[in-house]
This record gives structure tokens, sequence and C-alpha cells, in this order.
């Protein structure tokens, strides 16, 4: 029988060990704190070891237990622990398991703001004048001393994160001490009862009680501030770090954002894009640096600069479709670690808008090119119904005598800032198109006979 090992956190420590006890097998359990010992289910199974190791510690204490496999259900965050526990099964040659929380299953963005430490929270912070609810734990208290007459901090009701509190200077009546996880209508009750203006959060995943803080947030009004999760180190080696490139189409505007983008937007270490894209609110409120490139060349050379090791590029509608992306994958190293993120291309967004497939319609981008009559003329009387990507509104009155030429009726339907706030289709003959004002940028017509 293999002897085993477990670093555990609270939950997905404390759940494992009950597992295997439950199966009969023996394990020993490593915490950090008397709070997490007193978390764990008295087992005649369970061994259950407290204090803080360090790599020396660790090496020391597996190999004095002949440790044949070790699990990592430490912290999400804790990654100098699981980085020092890396490094002790490796050079013991043991087994090393890293048991991964579960991300929380909700994906709406209402108003929160994606940061990857303390600090950035803190400057986002002084900017504000609101009560600030802090539910990252008591450890990192002195990074927020800045803020400190507007924290109310929720930790842990053991003796050391209620020093901790004190250590830092925290009011009592600040202090909310309870074990969580918590439930929507308790955080929704604790927003309330302290007037609470953000909440400052990690993205502690689906038993941290992640989705359960960010519904209360919405109910409640509040703006949220989450400090990301840390790459985990079973996904790379302790001393390599590898580069991730995601190339995602971003849909007509940004209401038209799938939500794999929205996800991998929020995990980005560097965005890149147009102008325009780079304007999306959900790209703003991201700190990570953001570049304005569209050319192969201009995009690899700023993922050098930056040192990235998870970039976003965006490309208008979707990378299949008269997109950017085809060139960039052409100049990417062949093993790349590349994943591509389709969007919804402004053919598929004016298709729905107005019930016309485009199954068997003809399909033309004069996207930043010249209009071509001739072209033009032969596709219309070739197919029932065409999709013509235009540059802007004065394509609009030279395709209307192009199709006022040939010797057929045709209905236009047309779709101008697309996925924006400023959305608005119409429908007009090639007459009127020809004497039609459009206001806002015009994207897409479909010409149907």
């Amino acid at each position: 029988m293999k002897n085993t090992v477990i670093f555990s956190g609270t939950t997905e420590g404390r759940l494992l060990a009950e597992s295997f006890a439950a199966a009969g097998i023996p394990v020993t359990v490593c915490v950090a704190t008397e709070y997490g010992e007193e978390v764990m289910r008295p087992d005649k199974l369970i061994e259950v070891h407290t204090g803080r190791l360090d790599e020396s510690s660790m090496e020391k204490f597996l190999a004095s237990k002949n440790t044949d496999i070790v699990f990592d259900a430490t912290h999400p965050y804790a990654v100098e622990v699981s980085q020092n526990l890396r490094k002790a099964a490796d050079s013991l040659g043991i087994t090393y398991k890293r048991i991964e929380r579960e991300t929380a299953t909700h994906e709406a963005d209402f108003n929160v703001t994606y940061v990857k430490n303390t600090a950035e929270a803190v400057k986002i912070l002084e900017a504000s004048e609101s009560r600030i609810l802090l539910t990252t734990g008591s450890k990192e208290l002195n990074d927020f001393l800045a803020v400190r007459d507007r924290l109310y901090v929720r930790v842990l009701p053991s003796v050391e994160a209620i020093e901790l509190c004190e250590q830092a200077g925290i009011e009592k009546s600040h202090i909310i001490a309870g074990q969580g996880p918590f439930t929507y209508e308790e955080n929704l009750a604790l927003l309330k009862r302290y007037d609470i203006g953000v909440l400052v959060t990690k993205a502690s995943g689906k038993n941290g009680g992640y989705d359960e803080k960010i519904r209360a947030a919405q109910a409640a009004g509040v703006s949220v501030i989450t400090i990301e999760r840390p790459v985990s180190v079973s996904a790379t080696s302790v001393t390599e770090q590898k580069l991730h490139i995601s190339i995602i189409g971003a849909g007509c505007g940004e209401n038209t954002l799938t939500l794999e983008a929205v996800r991998e937007i929020r995990k980005a270490d560097l965005i890149i894009g147009s102008q325009r894209l780079l304007e999306y609110s959900i790209v703003k409120r991201r700190t990570c640096p953001k570049e304005k490139a569209y050319q192969p060349a201009d995009i690899i050379s700023a993922i050098k600069e930056h040192g990235s090791s998870y970039a976003v590029v965006l490309f208008s509608g979707d990378t299949g479709f008269y997109s950017g992306a085809e060139g960039l994958l052409k100049a990417l190293p062949p093993n790349a670690d590349t994943s591509v993120y389709p969007g919804i291309s402004s053919v598929q967004a004016l298709s729905a808008a107005f019930h016309l497939p485009y199954d068997h319609a003809a399909i033309k981008s004069y996207h930043g090119i010249p209009l071509d009559p001739d072209e033009i003329k032969t596709l219309v009387k070739e197919n029932s119904s065409c999709f013509f990507l235009l540059t802007g509104p004065a394509d609009l009155k030279e395709i209307a005598r192009i199709l006022m030429d040939c010797e057929a009726r045709f209905t236009i339907y047309m779709g101008a800032d697309i996925g924006t706030s400023d959305e608005h289709f119409s429908v007009c003959s090639s007459e009127e198109l020809l004497s039609y004002e459009p206001t806002g940028h015009l994207l897409i017509i479909n010409v149907s006979r």
C-alpha cells in the first residue's frame, strides 16, 4: 500500500482525506494552522500534522513518512507553497498530484474588474470613496492599509486571523468572522448591512463560493474587484513558463462577445487588437497591458516585447471570416500553443435581424478595398441573395448606382454599428439607397431579388 500525504487548505484536502479514510486507506494530512486542524473530521486513519513548512522542511517530512505520493490540495492562491512542495517531491522522486479547485460557473461580467494582485486592487480602491468589503483573507491585510478606514474584513473565526486584523489596526466593529463558503443570501445581507460599495474577492472557485458573492454583488448594485487566480504549478514546471496565444473573434461589438471570449480576456496578461476593440469596456477594465496592432509582425513583436505568457489577440467578427486571424496563424510557428475562438460575424447578425438565410448566398467583402462594379453586377445576377461588407457610408451611393444599372429590382437590407448601443437596421430599394443618409458607420448590406 502506498504511503500517502495530503497538503491541505481546507475544503478539498479535507474531502480527499475523508475519501481515503472511507476506503480504509490511512493518510497523513498537513495543515498550516490550528483552524485547519479543527475542520478536519477526527478519524483513526487520518493523521494530522499542523504547522507551516518551507521547502527543506517539506522534503524532510515527506522522507520521514516514506511517502510514495503527495497530493497538493492547498489554496489556489498559495503559489509559493505549491512550488516548494513540487520541488520537494521532485527531489525525492515522489509522485506529485495537484488537486485543482473547480472554477465557478457564473459567467456574467457585471461591473467586475479583474486585477493581477493586491497592489492593483488598492490602486483602484484609492480612487473611490465607497465602503469596502474585503473577502481575501487575513494574510494580506497590510496591503490594504491605505484604505483601512473604509475597510470591512471577513476572515476565518480563528485566533490567528483576529490577531492579524488587530495588528493591522482594523476596527473591531469592522471585523466579520465566519466560516464559509457563504450563501447568496448571506452575502447579500452583509453587503446591505454595512452599505458596501465595493467587494474585493479572489477567483476562489466553486468551493470558495465565488459565484454566490458575484450574484449578491449584482443584486446589491455593488462593484467587484477580483484578484485573479495565479497560474497553477501543475500547468507548467516551476522554472519554465510557456506562452499561450488565444486568437479571438470579437464579434460585431461588445454585446456580441461569446462567453469563451470573455473568459479568455479575463485570463490575459496582454491584450492586442485594433483601437475599436481595445475600447470594449471589458478590455478597458483589465489592468494588463494593451497594444494596438493588427498586422502579424506587429502582434508577434508586441508579445515578445511584453514577455507575455497568456496573450489574447482580438479580431473583428469571426476568426474564419475575412479576418486577420489567417495571416497571424500562418506567421506563428507550427508548434505554437495557440487556441482559436470563433466570434459572431456581421453576416450572421444581419441574417438574424431580418431572418435572411445565407446558406446559398454570395458573400463578398469590400471592407478597406474599392468596390468592383463588374464583380457586383455578376454576383447579384447569379445569386438571389448577396451579402456585401462595406468600408462605410461612402460606399452606399456608389453601390446604389451599380444596382440601378442592373435590369432587376432589389431589396436592400442594411445594418450599421451592429453589436453596439447605436445598432440600427433598415430596408430600402436601390433608388432609395441613392438618397439614403445613414447615421453611424455602415458595416454590411444584403441585396436580395
